[in-house]
Formats: C-alpha cells, structure tokens, sequence
C-alpha cells in the first residue's frame, strides 16, 4: 500500500469493501433461495407421498373387504384359495403397474400379477438395488398391522427399475401378506422440475446480486475517485508545485488551497514557511 498512489489507495479501501458488501449480500440471498426452496421440495414430497398412502391404505381396506368373504370359507372349502388368489390376481387399477401382491410370510410368492414368472418362487432375501430386502420388509410391516415401505422395483410398462411406495397389510388366517404400490418416479419427476426452477432462481438472484452489486461498485468507486481528486490529490498537486517552486528561490507563488482539514494545515504551514523563507531571503540581500 506504500507504494500506491493516493487515487489507488483511495480505489482499493473503496473496492474491496464494497466487493465484501457485495459478496456477503449475494451469498445472504443465495442461501435464504436455497433454503426456502428445499424446504419447498420438502413440503411437495411429504404433501405427495402422503396422498399416495392414503390412497394404497384405502384400496387395500377395499381389497381386504373384497376377499373377507371367500377367508370365510377357508380352510372349509378346497376352492377358496384358488379363487382367493383368481380374485386378488384380477384386481387392477390405474394401469398394468397397479396390481395386487402377495406372499406367505415365509417369502413365498403366491399372488404377482406384475411378474408371473415370480410365483413359487422364494424371495425372502431378495434386494433392490439399494440394499433393501423388499419382501421382508413389506412382511415386517404386514405382521405389525400394516405398513408402508419405499424401495425399488421392475415397472412393466417401462421395464426398467423404478422407485415404488408399497403398503402392506396381513392376511393372518393364511399366514400371507398382501400389498400394493405406486411407483413413485412421477413424484420424483415434479421434485427435479421444483429442483430446476430452485436453481434457475439461484442462478438469476446471483447474476442479478452481481449486476446490481458491479453497478454500485462502479458508481461508488467514480464518486469517491472524483471527490478524491478535489478533496485531495489536486491540492496535494498544487501544494508540491508550490514546495518545488520555493526550492527554486521563487517565493511568490501563492499557495492556493483553502481547507480546514489536514491538507489545509499542511497548506497553511508551507504558506508560514513561505512567508519566513521571503524574510530570511530579504535580510541575506540587505547583507549582500
């Protein structure tokens, strides 16, 4: 900083807090989007998820109330655990991806109308793709009096793997669980369309911030340059040609500046050494 000029001084003790200011304000606005947003992505998942239970909930207790009467039947009659699972088989909403599943609570599957190929099958300790046991899980919550759990599975209509949210619920006089799901890939859909719209408001709140901030910067910097200049440089300009003329010999050389601050008092002192210098010189003639 030595070695600055004033003007330089002047612009870097303006500039760099303003470019504080400026950066504090922005990252200030940026956090409080983000915040508000992700609290706004929270508040969509929760509000949608929660529908989504509500309505497996009620289409199991329909499903429940649809086969209470053939559970009457059994073990009494050899047909009813066929048409129990003729029935739970035939059920279908939505789409060919809302089907009804069921599985005895060792694992086994009895009822999948999604994937056929899977009955007789044991599944027991079977993972999606994120570590979850899926069928002990949905048993788990079965026998606990019903339940829900997200995990991922085999979409039909798109083939590939997908998000679901299943509920569960016990069928204890067959020792089988029985669920159904949702595949939940449109709620994760709309949260990376909230996603993207949280980010291209944090994107034109920063270019905005930083526009509104480099405007201020500039407008601040000219006005303190300028005043600057008046204030201080010229008359420090005018106070050295002063101090060089003195040391010429040429001591009518009127010192100018009007000021009550520092420079001013540094004016007023060169004006008296001015004016000491003149009498000194006077007498060194009358000597001579």
């Amino acid at each position: 900083m030595k070695n600055l000029k004033i003007k330089q001084k002047m612009l870097v003790l303006t500039a760099i807090p303003l470019l504080i200011a400026v950066v504090a304000i922005m990252a200030v606005s940026i956090y409080q989007i983000k915040a508000s947003g992700e609290q706004e992505i929270q508040n969509l998942r929760f509000s949608m998820v929660e529908d989504k239970q509500a309505a497996l909930k009620d289409s199991m207790d329909i499903v429940k109330s649809a086969v209470s009467p053939i559970l009457k039947n059994y073990p009494q009659s050899p047909e009813a655990l066929s048409q129990l699972k003729e029935t739970l088989s035939a059920i279908r909403y939505g789409d060919e991806d809302g089907y009804i599943f069921a599985y005895t609570f060792d694992g086994e599957t009895t009822v999948h109308p999604g994937q056929p190929q899977l009955v007789g099958q044991n599944m027991i300790d079977m993972q999606d793709s994120n570590g979850t046991k899926v069928i002990a899980e949905l048993i788990k919550v079965a026998r606990n009096g019903g339940g829900f759990v997200e995990y991922r599975w085999h979409k039909p209509s798109v083939d590939e793997e997908l998000p679901k949210l299943s509920y569960a619920t016990a069928l204890h006089e067959l020792g089988w669980m029985i669920g159904t799901g949702f595949y939940i890939d449109d709620i994760d859909s709309s949260i990376n369309k909230l996603q993207s719209e949280v980010d291209n408001k944090v994107e034109k709140t920063a270019l905005l911030s930083l526009g509104i901030g480099l405007v201020i910067l500039i407008v601040m910097i000219t006005i303190n340059l300028w005043v600057a200049n008046r204030t201080m440089v010229r008359p420090i300009l005018e106070l050295s040609e002063s101090a060089r003329q003195m040391s010429l010999g040429k001591m009518d050389e009127e010192i100018k500046v009007n000021s009550s601050d520092e420079i001013g008092e540094l004016a007023d002192a060169i004006s008296r050494m001015q004016k000491s210098l003149k009498v000194v010189f006077k007498k060194l003639r009358q000597k001579n």
